[in-house]
């Protein structure tokens, strides 16, 4: 797709999301009652973030150290790195888009592939947390459980009518890693919600899962002007009084930039002794 029309689509989904978070702030939310406290449940969430990361990373790494020929522990690190300022679960930034770019240690379209594999596997495991949406049934356990074997499903068909036949070049543990990847950082949302005593702690963890995976859709946004929040504002403005969702908000953005920068000075320490 040429350039010009990822600028166009990169404007209007931007324009449209900080129109609807601007209205929707102004008009709703009361900013003298914002109210952002930390806890040691703060931290306990910032440590799941972290190895959400690990995760992600470890998967990156294998994609790319088995075709490339890349150190698997440096591309690990390299990832690790790249997490800083995207706060989203799927997201690298610059420092590993370099490798293509400005390093020339792997073709661009070498690159985009195998990040357009790793996307797609993440996107379509965190759509799946999107059945805590619709679904009916009652019993939490059963819920997890039915996510959980959807994943497995989702797996199984990738391995058998994608890796298979060679249609794309992934390895079932590198799929393993990106589902761990999901289910962590699912986990972490879970203790974020119920550390606010939020009845229904996990029905807004799925919704801002499910809702960062549709955000991701449209990766070329840049994460910080809101695309993900005004999906999940939209879903929850009903169920949760407004007055809470912007420290709400702002109190889970401040969390995940922790775990970013946890990760990217765990890296940056790894790779300084190394050399």
């Amino acid at each position: 797709m040429n350039n010009k029309y990822f600028r166009f689509i990169q404007i209007v989904v931007t324009i449209l999301a900080f129109y609807y978070l601007f209205n929707f702030f102004v008009n709703e939310i009361d900013f003298n009652n914002l109210e952002i406290s930390f806890s040691i449940d703060s931290l306990g969430v910032v440590t799941l973030l972290f190895f959400s990361n690990v995760c992600h990373s470890l998967g990156w790494s294998r994609l790319f150290s088995r075709e490339e020929n890349f150190e698997y522990s440096d591309t690990y690190l390299f990832g690790m790195k790249s997490h800083i300022g995207k706060y989203s679960f799927v997201k690298f930034g610059n420092f590993f888009i370099r490798l293509s770019q400005d390093y020339e240690q792997i073709s661009k379209k070498r690159f985009l592939g195998k990040a357009a594999i790793e996307q797609i596997t993440l996107i379509v495991f965190a759509l799946a947390f999107g059945l805590f949406q619709i679904s009916t049934i009652d019993s939490v356990t059963t819920k997890i459980f039915t996510v959980l074997v959807i994943n497995l499903l989702i797996i199984f068909l990738f391995n058998k009518f994608f890796i298979n036949k060679k249609i794309i070049n992934i390895e079932v543990k590198t799929l393993w890693y990106y589902l761990a990847t999901t289910f962590i950082q699912f986990s972490s949302l879970i203790y974020f919600f119920y550390s606010l005593q939020l009845n229904g702690y996990i029905y807004f963890a799925a919704i801002y899962l499910f809702s960062s995976g549709i955000s991701v859709l449209v990766s070329i946004i840049p994460a910080g002007l809101g695309v993900k929040e005004s999906i999940f504002v939209f879903i929850i403005s009903e169920v949760i009084s407004k007055s809470d969702i912007l420290s709400l908000l702002v109190g889970l953005r401040i969390l995940f930039i922790l775990s970013d920068i946890l990760s990217y000075l765990y890296s940056v320490f790894l790779l300084k002794n190394k050399n």
